[in-house]
């Protein structure tokens, strides 16, 4: 699918493509220069949009990068309506010193162009591609680069080498090099499982609990929305000891690997964090002291006689959907960052509002439905990945995110 308004790229050269098509014939060596000198003046730094090429099965070697790079590059231009060509800057963000005064997003914050590195030096896992436009094509937003990774062409590239791609507008990934609001989901996010299922262990009663769980997902009544299906599922845990919060906090709960260190890296960076929870605040506010988050929003059980009722506490708000788009609101506005300094990243459907109303959405090892519906997908073993959807190095990142305070 091309972005509306796009029209035939001639201005960079063609180059030899692995499909077989050849170079066009009739055309100068004296005209293709003056047509990429004509380019340079055609498309500004800004005028970009910067695709960040994730392999998924572990770094991969210069010869296999030599085969990857060209698809990938032929597909979104492609689907962005442009003239085939490999002749635009990229840099491996997990190669040695790739944050030198080479990326799209350097220290003075300044727009600058990456000098083209066909191949890294040793086996790496995260290419970074700038695909200049000119400057008549309308630059994509996030969410119409969010529709162009959904084409059927880039979702079967990615299927056949294993890869994802993460797509955004030049000016966006530029904006997160200013400190914002990093705002997270906690169960199957922060931490790794799902702290509703652990309370229902201790019971007897998971699967009662998962019954609902799944019912809900399918919109079945009368569990169609998610504070409907938290009420009975939270009915059920009634005569759980409260000593149960020790024991997830000390043998059962794990948190994500990166977590810690994507957290440390952010805060060092000045960023603002917060922890916005459907689950409960026992253990949200343990994340938030483990993690020196900034702020911990989350649901409140009743307690009685050392035991949990069954209930919700009345008049505390229920952190559905809905409210955790207008908690990142409010947080935003209170620390007066602009939303486009805002990431959200989750796993469920109750993500995906604040997924939307961040500037950019990261739907983090979520569910199907969630990643086709999530303005950017991000399937990794670790959450210190989203350091590299933001624009930094493994340089940086190594750096940022070594042991340390993190507030």
């Amino acid at each position: 699918m091309s972005a509306p308004g796009a029209v035939n790229y001639e201005t960079f050269s063609f180059a030899a493509n692995p499909q077989g098509e050849q170079q066009p014939t009739g055309t100068t060596t004296t005209e293709k220069g003056r047509r990429r000198s004509s380019a340079r003046g055609r498309s500004s730094p800004k005028h970009q949009v910067v695709a960040l090429v994730l392999s998924k099965s572990g770094p991969l070697a210069a010869e296999q990068w030599k085969t990857v790079t060209p698809l990938v590059v032929y597909t979104l231009q492609e689907e962005l309506g442009l003239r085939r060509s490999l002749s635009i800057p990229r840099r491996f963000l997990d190669e040695t010193n790739a944050s030198e005064n080479d990326g799209l997003v350097p220290t003075d914050h300044q727009s600058t162009t990456t000098p083209e590195k066909p191949s890294p030096s040793h086996p790496c896992r995260i290419l970074e591609l700038s695909i200049p436009l000119p400057q008549k094509t309308p630059l994509p937003d996030l969410a119409q680069c969010s529709v162009i990774s959904k084409a059927l062409a880039i979702v079967s590239l990615c299927q056949r080498n294993d890869i994802e791609l993460v797509i955004q507008p030049h000016s966006l990934y530029l904006a997160h090099r200013t400190p914002g609001l990093a705002v997270f989901d906690m169960d199957s996010t922060l931490i790794q499982q799902e702290v509703i299922d652990e309370l229902a262990r201790a019971v007897g009663r998971y699967a009662e609990v998962s019954a609902i769980t799944e019912a809900a997902m399918r919109g079945e009544a009368p569990y169609t929305d998610f504070e409907a299906s938290l009420r009975a599922r939270v009915g059920l845990l009634a005569g759980v000891p409260t000593s149960i919060w020790d024991h997830l906090r000390t043998g059962i709960i794990t948190f994500t690997p990166g977590a810690r260190e994507l957290l440390r890296m952010l805060k060092k960076l000045g960023w603002k964090t917060a922890v916005l929870s459907g689950g409960f605040t026992p253990l949200a506010m343990w994340v938030k002291s483990e993690l020196g988050l900034d702020y911990c929003f989350a649901n409140h059980l009743v307690e009685s006689n050392g035991v949990l009722t069954g209930e919700l506490v009345a008049g505390m708000p229920i952190i559905h959907a809905t409210k955790k788009r207008e908690l990142l609101e409010e947080i935003a506005n209170a620390e007066g960052i602009p939303l486009d300094n805002v990431i959200a990243v989750g796993d469920g459907s109750n993500d995906l509002l604040m997924m939307h109303k961040a500037g950019l959405g990261i739907a983090f090892n979520a569910k199907p439905k969630v990643q086709l519906q999530a303005p950017v997908k991000l399937n990794a073993a670790g959450l210190l990945d989203v350091g590299y959807i933001l624009g930094y190095s493994v340089d940086e990142v190594t750096e940022l995110s070594q042991q340390g305070t993190v507030w």
